[in-house]
């Protein structure tokens, strides 16, 4: 089994409720195909680098897990079709450097380690600024 990212970005006009329905529905379909979720990081509402489909906003969530190749196909098929899906992308983590990386960011999105950002060469934990500050 391979470790993966399945990252998408869904449309602002979604309710909390839609939302929430979208996310399980990407989570059952990794766990019926045989996949095991290690983490999910729900990234909220964010601007887009890009108009996408006119719309400047869209909603991010993350998921990592572990599931054998085969999945992917379906599980990219499943977000193509979907109406309410902007953008989505799939990482494979095959190197030991990569897997280490990966395992970090599951850690992060689990809340057992805090993410820390580099800066000008100086290293700024997630909890250290405040995003309130203009």
């Amino acid at each position: 089994m391979k470790n993966y990212e399945q990252i998408f970005i869904l449309k602002p006009s979604l309710s909390a409720d839609e939302i929430a329905t979208k996310v399980a529905s990407i989570q059952e379909a990794i766990k019926n195909n045989g996949g095991e979720i290690l983490g999910f990081r729900d990234m909220g509402m964010r601007r887009l680098a890009y108009k996408i489909d006119r719309q400047t906003r869209g909603y991010y969530g993350v998921f990592y897990f572990k599931s054998e190749t085969s999945i992917i196909i379906e599980l990219e098929r499943l977000l193509r079709v979907s109406e309410d899906v902007l953008k989505f992308m799939t990482v494979a983590y095959e190197t030991k450097l990569e897997i280490k990386a990966f395992n970090e960011m599951v850690e992060i999105a689990n809340g057992k380690k805090v993410e820390e950002k580099r800066i000008s060469g100086r290293t700024f934990r997630e909890d250290d600024y405040d995003d309130d500050r203009a």
